[in-house]
C-alpha cells in the first residue's frame, strides 16, 4: 500500500507553491521513484482508477511534466492495473481489468504467480484490504499539517475506551507492523515504512 497521508489521517497531501525546474522535487516523491522498478501490478477502486486513467494516460511525452510526472505516466500505461469494483462498467486503459469478486481470492491467486511488487492505492480499497487482513506492507508519506475533513486513510469505528487507554493484543481490528524505513523529506514531509509483524514483546 503506497499513500499519502496527513498528520489527522486524512488521505490526501496539501498542495505548495510550486517549484523551479531543476529542484530535487523533480525526482518527484521518493515513495514512488524508488519503487517504479519493483512493481509491475497497480491494485485500485473505482474511483482512483476512473481519476488515474482520465489523467495519465498518453503524458509521457508532455513537455509541460515534470520528469518524474512523464515518467509515472510511461509506468502506469505500461504495469498491469487491477481495478476492485462491482460498479465501474469497463476498464479501458490498456493494461486494465476489473475483479468483481472477493478479493482475498484474487490477491491470492495473484501471489502464486511470478512478478514483481504489486502496490495498492486508494483510502477506501485500503480500507478494505485492511478489513480483510491483506495489507503486507505500508508505505505512506505523511504530511506535516492537519486539515479537519478529507477521506481518512483509516476507518475507525467508535468503541469505549480501553483499561489503561491501551488497546490489548488480539483486539478486532488491531494489525501490528514493522517499521523498516523512515525517511525525512524536504517539504516536511515523512515517509514511512511499515511490514507486517507480530505484536512488541515486553522483556521482563
Amino acid at each position: 500500500m503506497l499513500m499519502y497521508m496527513t498528520l489527522d489521517g486524512i488521505a490526501e497531501f496539501p498542495e505548495y507553491a510550486p517549484q523551479r525546474e531543476g529542484t530535487p522535487e523533480e525526482e518527484g516523491p521518493r515513495m514512488w521513484s524508488s519503487r517504479l522498478e519493483t512493481i509491475d501490478t497497480l491494485l485500485l477502486g473505482r474511483r482512483t482508477y476512473e481519476k488515474w486513467a482520465e489523467f495519465w494516460p498518453g503524458k509521457k511525452d508532455n513537455p509541460a511534466l515534470t520528469r518524474f510526472e512523464r515518467q509515472f505516466s510511461e509506468f502506469a500505461d505500461h504495469v498491469d492495473k487491477v481495478v476492485f469494483s462491482k460498479t465501474l462498467p469497463s476498464a479501458d486503459w490498456p493494461g486494465s481489468r476489473i475483479v468483481r469478486g472477493d478479493p482475498g481470492e484474487e490477491i491470492f491467486r495473484l501471489k502464486s504467480l511470478p512478478g514483481r511488487d504489486m502496490a495498492l492505492v486508494g483510502p477506501r480499497l485500503a480500507q478494505s484490504f485492511l478489513e480483510r487482513d491483506l495489507i503486507d506492507e505500508m508505505v505512506l508519506e505523511i504530511s506535516p499539517c492537519i486539515v479537519g475533513k478529507g477521506k481518512p486513510l483509516f476507518h475507525v469505528d467508535a468503541d469505549p475506551e480501553h483499561d489503561a487507554d491501551a488497546v490489548p493484543v488480539g483486539a478486532p481490528g488491531r494489525h501490528d507492523f514493522l517499521l523498516i524505513e523512515t525517511l525525512p523529506q524536504r517539504d516536511g514531509s515523512v515517509m514511512m515504512h511499515y511490514k507486517r509483524g507480530e505484536p512488541r514483546q515486553e522483556s521482563h
